[in-house]
C-alpha cells in the first residue's frame, strides 16, 4: 500500500515553495552589525543547530550539522567562531536552548533558559503563522505531536515509543 504523493503537480510544489518562502527571515551582517542579539540553540539527540538574531528577528549567523554524539563540544566551538568573528559592538543578550541536550548545554555553557522543544516549535509557528493549532517534530530519536487550541492551550499530546531513549507512547 502507498501514500498519496506531497504534491500532484510540479505547479503544486512550486507554489508551496513560494508559499514557504515568504516566511524567510532576512540577514544581517554579523561583522557590521551593532546591538543586541539573542542565540538559540538545538541540542538535539543527533544534530546540533544554532542561530543568533537581531532584535529585529534577521539572522546574523547559523549552523546545523550532525553533532557526532558531542553536543557539547559541537556548542561551544561554534560560539568560539561567533565570538571571533561577531562585531565587538554585538552584546548578546539571552539566550535559549532546547533538546535533547538541553540541560548539558545550558549547564555547560550558562545558558540563560531552557525551553521544552514543543514549546519552542509552537512558539516558533505561531511567529509565522499564528493561527497555527497542530505541531509535529520528528526528532532524532523520536516523534512529538501536539494540538494546540487558539488561546495556546495544548488540547493533546502525542509521542511515539519507538524511540532509543524508549520513552512515551502513541
Amino acid at each position: 500500500v502507498t501514500g498519496q504523493p506531497l504534491f500532484n503537480s510540479k505547479a503544486e510544489y512550486e507554489e508551496f515553495i513560494l508559499r514557504h518562502k515568504k516566511c524567510d527571515l532576512e540577514y544581517a551582517d554579523l561583522h557590521t552589525y551593532k546591538g543586541n542579539a539573542y542565540l538559540g540553540i538545538d541540542a538535539g539527540s543527533t544534530t546540533t543547530k544554532l542561530i543568533l538574531i537581531t532584535e529585529d528577528c534577521r539572522i546574523l549567523y547559523q549552523h546545523y550539522s550532525s553533532n557526532k554524539g558531542q553536543p557539547l563540544d559541537r556548542v561551544a566551538d561554534k560560539l568560539k567562531k561567533i565570538y571571533s568573528e561577531m562585531n565587538p559592538e554585538i552584546k548578546i543578550a539571552g539566550s535559549a536552548v532546547t533538546g535533547y541536550g538541553e540541560d548539558l548545554i545550558k549547564a555547560g555553557l550558562s545558558i540563560d533558559f531552557g525551553i521544552v522543544e514543543t514549546v519552542a516549535h509552537f512558539k516558533a509557528a505561531s511567529y509565522f503563522c499564528p493561527e497555527v493549532d497542530f505541531i509535529i517534530d520528528i526528532g532524532g530519536q523520536d516523534v512529538k505531536g501536539i494540538a494546540i487550541d487558539a488561546d495556546g492551550t495544548v488540547l493533546n499530546f502525542a509521542m511515539n515509543d519507538k524511540c532509543a531513549a524508549g520513552t512515551g507512547r502513541f
